[in-house]
């Protein structure tokens, strides 16, 4: 199997809907791939979600909390 990877502007209609009818024929599937700092920020943010973010008022505070 071959990977073929796309570029285009989200935001140009013509060319998302060439994307979605060569999806729709069912030969290509789309795979989305999350680069590492997308994971990290992800896992932040739900970290935040969950009530397990620090918050910090000042930089003295920052830096006792990073270490």
């Amino acid at each position: 199997m071959a990977t073929v990877t796309l570029s285009y502007d989200a935001h140009n209609d013509l060319a998302q809907k060439a994307l979605d009818f060569l999806l729709s024929l069912g030969l290509f599937q789309r795979k989305e791939s999350v680069s590492a700092a997308e994971k990290k920020t992800r896992k932040a943010i739900e970290e935040l979600d969950n009530g397990n973010g620090v918050v910090c008022h000042t930089f003295e505070d920052y830096l006792k909390a990073v270490q």
